[in-house]
């Protein structure tokens, strides 16, 4: 198989795309600003260089050989891939084991599954992952998706290509042209349609891909595009990369035709590059090189090392970002000169044993994600106390004949319909925690018993929420559900109706999300105003912002608590787990300032932060107490927390219905 011509300033874009993605998951701040907030753009430029190196050797192979090795274009892609990303795993899962709860380790072992077989794109996507979600920094391997975007290109890409070459020579050109407007109009279709399909999909991406062939294509046919002023064009392409990983952002609608901007960039340098102009002296310094020779390694390695580390419980400071940057670039060094570069240079008379050595790390994969399976995500790793926590699933646990009663946009859950006074429970998750204790303190009463909880959507009538990236509106979260809600509440007079939720996010701008109202009302106002009109006829009791922790609090406590401890209760009350009451006060200024100057004879408050902080003395907010834990996460209580939440809420209830 023909070798390509070495192309240094390829080395140098290469770095230019893994120093955005490694800053961008790092997340550095500059003055309250994310640095590179579209740095996960690089990825698209690795895209387009791969799209460009594959095409150019399989076309310079079959022009100039007039055949073309399927055996040793897959064993030269398998070598150049596969042992750095296998090891990588395998030592993943050391860390794995310290730092992932059980449910995350039985994510984490299907993972491995799904990257080993380069359908990790289309895991993540069923497991209805957001890229750039706050969940998604915490999944070791979710960057694997990329790898395997590009690896079912290479499968396919070759035998399409072979298959075709000899119909379509003397227009290749013009077919890829065409091919880059179908797959373009295709990925923006499938993005306004399916945001995080498109996202994660390899036909959304095939345009990218593409690119690069076409590139390969002009190269092979002399056909460079010449005009006046193409010299400054590879300075135009680095200003628009530039300008991409600066102005975009996680909420930039992805991939579209914005996508346009770096993969143009990414275009003009390789296509109007040329020896000694200023962008190539700029990408060829030693510098940039060396990283782009780095770049797989610091791509495979930089996000696992990233993720563990957030997984420990606590959010990274500026210091440990800088540390982890270190090791990043240590382990990556070791990874290239150890095991990528060697495996680089094996010889294909050692493709048998080479192969077997895959098939058993492989096997040895598989068999260790059976026994995650098995096991639960080797639940015994950790203490019974936190065992039965990661066990909790409050949002299943309320249900009725027909399902779980959470997140339903209509049939909401109606139970004993026949009693004259009426519960309503309304928010998101956070309301929904209580929702199993609170009914089974009330079933005993004459109570008819309604539960309308969804989740990230408060009780916002008139408004529908929607994602500003692709302004489409959450499913659970339209204004033709809440209308349903407001039916039934309306049919039912001199209720009793708690409204809870997650308001800070809610009422908050900084986030992915938006609330709309077709008649362009504003948020908090159109909540005072819903709720005044409930309080017309029904009692209202409103349940203020739960108060979150800094910290994941099971991962804190893995952490902390030394397994073989048969004390940990003593442990625990030695060392409390809490949050600076502070910090509840700044989260949540906008909504209590709101809540509290709200008043009206039947409106009634529950204060969750007097159950759950020390507002007076310590000023803390306290996790757990002994070996009780409050949260099942940083904002979700559990069932214990819950239950001392919801024994207020009931002793209110029962107050309001004697003073009626």
């Amino acid at each position: 198989m023909l070798k390509l011509n070495y192309r240094q300033e390829l080395d140098g874009l290469r770095a230019i795309a893994i120093i955005g993605v490694i800053i961008y998951h790092i997340e550095i701040f500059v003055n309250g600003s994310k640095l590179f907030p579209g740095g996960f753009l690089g990825v698209d430029i690795f895209f387009v260089i791969s799209g460009y190196l594959i095409t150019s050797l399989i076309i310079k192979e079959i022009i100039f050989s007039n055949s073309f090795s399927f055996k040793i274009f897959y064993f030269r892609r398998a070598k150049r891939i596969l042992p750095a990303l296998l090891v990588m795993i395998f030592i993943s899962i050391f860390f794995a084991w310290i730092y992932l709860t059980p449910k995350n380790f039985l994510e984490y072992s299907n993972s491995i599954v799904s990257s080993l077989f380069f359908y990790s794109n289309y895991f993540f996507y069923f497991q209805d992952l957001v890229y750039n979600s706050e969940d998604s920094l915490l999944k070791p391997l979710l960057h694997t998706w990329s790898l395997a975007v590009e690896e079912q290109f290479y499968i396919i890409f070759p035998i399409f290509f072979f298959s075709i070459y000899k119909f379509i020579k003397k227009k290749l050109l013009t077919f890829f042209i065409v091919l880059i407007i179908i797959c373009f109009i295709g990925a923006i279709l499938a993005t306004y349609s399916n945001s995080i399909f498109s996202f994660y999909s390899n036909f959304s991406r095939l345009w990218e891909v593409l690119f690069g062939s076409l590139l390969a294509i002009l190269e092979i046919k002399n056909k460079k595009i010449n005009f006046k002023y193409d010299k400054f064009l590879p300075v135009i392409g680095f200003i628009l990369i530039l300008f991409s990983y600066i102005f975009f952002d996680k909420n930039t609608t992805h991939p579209s035709y914005l996508t346009l901007i770096p993969i143009l960039g990414t275009f003009m340098i390789i296509h109007f590059i040329r020896i000694n102009d200023i962008t190539y002296n700029f990408l060829t310094i030693k510098f940039f090189s060396i990283i782009g020779l780095w770049s797989y390694s610091l791509y495979l390695w930089h996000y696992p090392i990233l993720a563990f580390a957030r997984n420990r419980g606590k959010d990274l400071s500026e210091y440990d970002k800088v540390e982890l940057l270190g090791v990043t670039f240590l382990i990556s060094i070791i990874s290239y000169y150890l095991i990528e570069k060697p495996f680089r240079k094996l010889d294909i008379k050692k493709i048998k044993i080479f192969y077997i050595t895959v098939l058993l790390f492989s096997a040895s994969f598989i068999s260790f994600n059976y026994a995650s399976q098995k096991n639960n995500g080797f639940e015994d790793r950790i203490h019974v106390f936190l065992k039965k926590l990661t066990r909790e699933n409050l949002w299943e646990k309320f249900s009725d004949n027909t399902g779980i009663c959470f997140d339903r946009v209509d049939n909401f859950c109606n139970i004993n319909q026949n009693n004259k006074t009426s519960i309503f429970l309304i928010g998101d998750s956070h309301a929904e925690t209580i929702n199993y204790s609170l009914f089974s303190r009330l079933e005993s009463y004459p109570f008819n018993y309604i539960s309308a909880n969804r989740g990230g959507c408060i009780y916002l009538p008139g408004f529908e929420k929607k994602y500003i990236k692709d302004n489409k509106v959450y499913k659970n979260c339209t204004i033709e559900s809440k209308k349903k809600i407001d039916s039934m509440i309306d049919n039912k007079e001199n209720s009793i109706i708690i409204i809870g939720g997650n308001f800070k996010e809610h009422f908050s701008k900084k986030l992915d999300f938006k609330y709309i109202s077709r008649n362009k009302k504003k948020i908090v106002p159109s909540f005072k105003d819903s709720l005044f009109k409930i309080l017309e006829t029904n009692k209202v009791i409103l349940v203020y912002p739960i108060p979150s922790i800094d910290f994941d609090i099971i991962k804190t406590v893995m952490n902390l608590v030394p397994k073989d401890s048969f004390k940990a209760t003593d442990y625990l009350n030695k060392n409390k787990l809490t949050t600076k009451y502070e910090y509840y006060l700044d989260q949540n200024k906008k909504v209590l300032s709101f809540f509290d100057n709200l008043e009206h004879k039947n409106l009634y408050k529950i204060y969750p932060h007097k159950i759950f902080c020390d507002t007076n003395i310590e000023k803390v907010c306290f996790a757990h107490e002994g070996k009780n834990i409050f949260y099942s996460d940083r904002q979700h209580l559990s069932f214990i927390g819950a239950e001392k939440l919801a024994e207020k809420v009931f002793d209110l209830i029962l107050k309001i219905d004697r003073i009626d």
